[in-house]
């Protein structure tokens, strides 16, 4: 199993990060008076808040979350972060430049970002103008593994050596672990707007 903490950012006018929330950790905590992160320990001794499982490289999987048990590790898994679109937009489509006239924002692969709005009316439960990796739809509300968005972004670690699909951004690994953690639990928390 995968477990990626992240650090939350803000980007001031100038487009700099400054980081907010220190990293989550994915060792197993044992010790409930150690501070370790975001949510801090839990009565069960696991963490709460700060770290979501993405994906096991090994499996086909999705992303899980187990949102009230503890696993044989001794963590409890959190269900995904509440994420709007507006956070996925600013510091992730808007950031890698989707949006810019030579990308999505002229259409390119049929998908048209141009601003906030038309791009969540174009990923949506729409399908996809190409299907890829067994999928059909763009952006499926509640499930990474029928989002073809999700194949496409997410960090090529977590392909095993197999991607289904080029990656997103273009000549890219995929996004970031912090961004793909977020592009993760939008999608999971059922693609809010």
């Amino acid at each position: 199993m995968l477990l990626v903490g992240f650090a939350c950012t803000e980007s001031d006018k100038d487009g700099a990060s400054s980081e907010t929330d220190p990293p989550a950790t994915t060792a197993p905590v044992t010790d409930t008076s150690a501070e370790t992160g975001p949510g801090g320990p839990d009565s069960t001794g696991g963490v709460t808040g700060g770290t979501t499982n993405i994906e096991d490289p090994t499996s086909a999987g999705t992303a899980s979350a187990d949102t009230g048990s503890s696993s044989s590790g001794g963590m409890a898994e959190t269900g995904p972060a509440e994420v709007s679109f507006t956070d996925v937009f600013e510091q992730v489509i808007m950031t890698n430049g989707c949006q810019a006239g030579y990308c999505h924002g002229g259409g390119a692969g049929g998908l048209e970002m141009t601003d906030e709005a038309t791009t969540y009316a174009n990923l949506v439960e729409v399908a996809a103008t190409m299907p890829s990796c067994g999928q059909s739809l763009r952006v499926s509300p509640g499930s990474l593994d029928e989002s073809i968005l999700w194949y496409r972004v997410r960090p090529a670690a977590l392909d095993a050596g197999m991607p289904c699909a080029p990656k997103m951004p273009q000549a890219s690994m995929g996004l970031s672990e912090a961004q793909a953690q977020l592009v993760s639990d939008w999608i999971s928390g059922g693609a809010l707007e």
